[in-house]
């Protein structure tokens, strides 16, 4: 986001991601005899409806948190200069928090460094081990204790932030990283956590135990790509679109098979859509035929799509934060829209069995401190159709136009005004992969923050930061438990979220100094604990639920 933070050969890789170049006619799918819907092998994480659903079968809601350096050219965890990461994980679970995202480079999987030492002095496990080695001590501890875990594909070179051409592969520079590459990794990250040991850049020492106390799988999934977008100042189709069809007239066909582009082999695709569907479709068909229970698939939105007409190559669009917009799901009157549909496996010429429960769509959400958007004002306020006709000031309505919607019941997909809006699908959207239709699916907001001053956490001011968080946290609140105080106006159900960020370094701050403590009690006990699936007791060692005031109202 815009803050601080910032061997296999080709040959065999095309074999294992089955591609083969063809023209863009090629867009006829051939299916098995028998295609399956269900999940392809095993007990794993599962989704029904807007549900995320363990292995035994009863709902799931992520209330994680990041933990974010590996990215970096630090190639480590921030922190462990100053903690051990048995005593972060333990810190972090004690706060009651599920699940934790670790964000990733495709540089640091591939060349395995060795960090500094003194970047993880206070670790003393982890002394002459390569990145890879830590982050399996990582994972294998988060599991024992019963934290689950997201890896996610922050950026394709190390560094901060997101990937600047917001796309999903990198061919510049010396460094260069292709979409081969991205899905080579994503494969070898798959079978590293299933406890193969990689030999890329060097030969790991300890092995991933991907099974946590609970019994179920450490590793939820796999989120693809952070915050696809196009860069600023640039077109449209510069960057990573959605439902564009690299190709393939979207008109005609609004999913076709996304092995089909001829962009693939260049690396010059520009339909995230279409390049996460490759990515989950190989990942998926990967675990099948190893007998693994399937991963869920994260996919996150883009930053641009095209508004309803009139609309011209230069625009209008519809902006949101980068990687949350979604809108392009669901489509509009000039755009026919393309959920994302998985298959086990796939080649240009055929695709696996259907899957429809490993899918759960990513949006991300900051306040006016990142960036001062048109949403921000002095007419901001929180329920939905509070603001003026023809605004953007009305936060729920916002939310539920860019992402929020999808996880609306069933028959009600796309409303966000209090009449049932049409999706635009035709039925080849799902003919041409085997699928059937889906009106409602899991959402993950996958990043949120907001800084540890009073007014970063809750202020009556419309437009500012605390306005802001205080009305987000209220609005995924009212997913869990609907109430007079924190009623939104939609029949939301079951928000999934990950905090921006655990690390101490970082504006957003949840730990204090030297990663121990809080860096705000209040952001803690006044805000995060209302939304967490298993609050702190009365009882609770540390502090209760609300000790440090309740939850304030939304504005």
């Amino acid at each position: 986001m815009w803050k601080r933070r910032e061997a296999l050969h080709l040959a065999s890789l095309a074999v294992l991601l089955g591609i083969v170049i063809v023209g863009l006619g090629s867009d006829q799918v051939h299916f098995p005899a028998a295609t399956s819907i269900t999940s392809p092998s095993g007990a794993g994480w599962t989704t029904r409806g807007a549900n995320i659903i363990t292995p035994a079968g009863k709902a799931f809601v992520i209330a994680g948190v990041s933990w974010y350096g590996l990215e970096t050219p630090q190639f480590v965890p921030y922190g462990l200069d100053a903690q051990n990461y048995t005593s972060i994980l333990s810190e972090t679970k004690s706060y009651q928090f599920n699940t934790l995202r670790i964000p990733f480079s495709n540089e640091v999987w591939e060349k395995d460094p060795r960090p500094n030492p003194q970047l993880s002095r206070a670790c003393a496990a982890c002394q002459g081990l390569r990145a890879r080695d830590i982050l399996a001590l990582i994972i294998n501890h988060a599991g024992s204790i019963g934290l689950h875990v997201i890896l996610d594909d922050h950026r394709s070179d190390a560094g901060s932030s997101t990937a600047p051409n917001g796309l999903w592969y990198n061919t510049d520079g010396a460094l260069g990283y292709t979409e081969r590459d991205w899905m080579r990794d994503w494969v070898d990250v798959q079978r590293w956590v299933q406890g193969q040991r990689m030999t890329l850049g060097a030969t790991d020492r300890v092995a991933v135990y991907n099974r946590a106390s609970d019994g179920f799988p450490t590793v939820l999934g796999y989120d693809l790509r952070n915050e696809p977008h196009t860069p600023p100042g640039q077109p449209y189709l510069t960057g990573a679109t959605w439902g564009t069809g690299d190709g393939i007239n979207p008109h005609k066909n609004p999913n076709p098979n996304p092995f089909a582009p001829v962009c693939v082999a260049t690396s010059t695709c520009h339909d995230w859509r279409l390049a996460a569907e490759r990515a989950g479709d190989t990942l998926l068909g990967d675990a099948r035929r190893h007998g693994w229970p399937a991963p869920l698939i994260f996919v996150q939105g883009v930053s641009n799509y095209p508004a309803a007409p009139p609309h011209t190559p230069e625009g209008p669009y519809d902006l949101y934060r980068w990687g949350g917009q979604l809108e392009g799901v669901n489509g509009n009157a000039d755009n026919p829209g393309a959920p994302i549909v998985l298959n086990t496996g796939g080649t240009a010429s055929r695709l696996g069995p259907a899957v429809a429960n490993q899918l759960v769509y990513v949006t991300r959400d900051y306040g006016p401190d990142i960036s001062a958007t048109d949403w921000f004002t002095s007419a901001t306020c929180y329920r939905l159709g509070c603001a003026p006709k023809g605004s953007v000031s009305g936060l729920v309505d916002l939310w539920c136009q860019r992402w929020a919607y999808i996880e609306l019941p069933p028959g009600r997909y796309g409303d966000c005004t209090g009449g049932i809006q049409p999706h635009f699908w035709s039925a080849a959207t799902w003919q041409s992969t085997g699928a059937v239709p889906y009106t409602q699916a899991p959402v993950w907001i996958g990043e949120f923050g907001t800084g540890n001053g009073a007014g970063d956490l809750s202020s009556p001011t419309p437009g500012s930061q605390g306005q802001w968080f205080t009305d987000l946290i209220n609005f995924i609140q009212s997913s869990y438990t609907r109430t007079a105080r924190n009623d939104s106006g939609l029949p939301l159900h079951s928000l999934n979220w990950t905090y921006w960020a655990l690390n101490t370094d970082d504006a957003y701050a949840l730990l204090g100094p030297q990663f121990a403590g809080l860096a705000n009690s209040a952001k803690q006990y006044s805000f995060l604990c209302f939304i967490l699936r298993s609050p702190p007791p009365k009882t609770h060692p540390l502090r209760p639920c609300g000790s440090t005031g309740v939850l304030p109202a939304p504005h």
